[in-house]
């Protein structure tokens, strides 16, 4: 493998990563045995010799000259070129039809070196200023037809046109892959862009008042049936608080018409007992110990005590009122003749009453005398009334209440009717035998 002796002239000092502008990386001025035992160049660099007779030759990777062959040829210099692939982006003005706007073009290379000979011969150093030139020069008299406002168009005939003519870099050793993509002035892009932002809020605006609107009818029906079934919930409750109202109001109807007939009712059964205990009453005192004695059957002997105490006492009110009658002191005797028929009569009726035990006798003289015989008591023979108990205590057969109560007294048979008295009572028989 060659190797030199002498440093380069000319070293970039690049590598795989290094961004390049000149292929040439090297540059080594040659002396007739200027091989040293160094390393030459990377395997992926061509070689390019030149001799004395300024002709050229290239050794392309991994080829290299043999140090007799170099030292045969007597090269003056040696050239190392890359041969990779190098990206480049760039911006550029293009015209338009329009002097005041231009069109800004983007263009983006992918060069390399197939050629080393030739682009050694070609003597270029900027390899994207001479591909860019070359373009610009193509590409100028296509955009100058259109105006800025079409840059699509613009662009698409600088593709089609400009790459017909062939591959950019060809006559250096070169070979190209490009792409350009234009846009307007800036201006006329702020002003399309302010131009579509205002399309682009009308439209928003508009949509948004043609949907707000179509929310508001969603919103406003939306309310409408909340509100129907509010109301039609409403109106089903006052319905069922007017028919729990009407049921109510029957049902205190009902009660109030059952109260006022309950208590017509207790008003008739008052009135039904006002006139019987009335009746009673009026009738004296035997018919409302009579009536007593219904309801309590066991006062028969307080009855009967009371009904005899009665007894002896309007008795001896009479028997008072007919002495006072006939001593005649207080009036002439005309005046009271009528007075003492009456007490004599009342005084008959009196001893006329059939008493148990009472036995009445008339005198010669006109005299009664009132006698209540021992044995009356012992041997009258005593009978159960009707309906009594048989613990209920026994009255005396054919009696009857005297005077004044309810019951009409019977008139005497002869002078030697008796009417009984109580047993015992010696007050009455005293009175009347006075």
């Amino acid at each position: 493998m060659p190797e030199f002796r002498r440093a380069p002239d000319w070293d970039q000092q690049a590598d795989r990563a290094t961004r390049l502008t000149d292929p040439v990386v090297t540059v080594r001025q040659l002396s007739r045995f200027g091989f040293s035992r160094r390393p030459l160049t990377r395997i992926d660099h061509a070689l390019v010799f030149s001799a004395r007779d300024g002709s050229y030759t290239t050794y392309l990777p991994p080829l290299r000259p043999t140090r007799a062959a170099a030292a045969a040829k007597r090269y003056t210099a040696v050239y190392e070129v890359d041969m990779g692939v190098h990206p480049v982006r760039e911006e550029i003005a293009l015209p338009s039809d329009d002097d005041a706007f231009e069109f800004t073009a983007v263009v983006e290379l992918a060069w390399r070196v197939v050629d080393p000979e030739r682009f050694v011969a070609s003597r270029h150093r900027d390899v994207p200023r001479l591909l860019i030139g070359e373009l610009e020069q193509a590409a100028r008299p296509v955009t100058r037809r259109y105006p800025a406002a079409r840059s699509a168009a613009a662009e698409e005939a600088l593709l089609r046109e400009v790459g017909a003519r062939g591959t950019l870099g060809a006559h250096a050793g070169l070979t190209a892959d490009w792409t350009v993509r234009l846009h307007g002035d800036q201006e006329v892009v702020g002003h399309v862009r302010r131009m579509r932002s205002i399309d682009h809020e009308s439209t928003e605006q508009i949509r948004t008042e043609l949907l707000g609107k179509e929310h508001d009818a969603a919103v406003d029906r939306r309310a409408r049936a909340q509100d129907a079934l509010q109301t039609e919930r409403a109106a089903e409750f006052e319905e069922r608080q007017h028919l729990l109202k009407l049921r109510q109001q029957r049902w205190q109807h009902a009660e109030e018409v059952d109260r006022a007939r309950a208590l017509l009712e207790l008003q008739q059964v008052n009135a039904e007992k006002i006139a019987f205990y009335e009746k009673y009453l009026e009738q004296g005192g035997v018919r409302a110990w009579a009536l007593h004695l219904v309801n309590h059957p066991e006062a028969t002997e307080l009855v009967a005590s009371s009904l005899r105490q009665d007894q002896l006492q309007v008795v001896r009110s009479q028997l008072e009122l007919a002495k006072e009658l006939l001593k005649g002191d207080s009036a002439e005797s005309h005046e009271l003749e009528a007075p003492k028929q009456h007490a004599f009569q009342a005084l008959i009726d009196v001893l006329d009453q059939y008493l148990p035990g009472v036995t009445a006798h008339s005198t010669a003289e006109g005299r009664l005398t009132v006698s209540m015989p021992r044995e009356a008591a012992r041997t009258a023979p005593l009978t159960k009334l009707p309906g009594m108990r048989s613990d209920t205590p026994t009255t005396f057969p054919g009696w009857q209440p005297p005077p004044g109560y309810g019951s009409t007294p019977l008139a005497p048979d002869g002078p030697d009717d008796t009417a009984k008295a109580p047993a015992g009572d010696e007050s009455a028989e005293e009175g009347a035998g006075t």
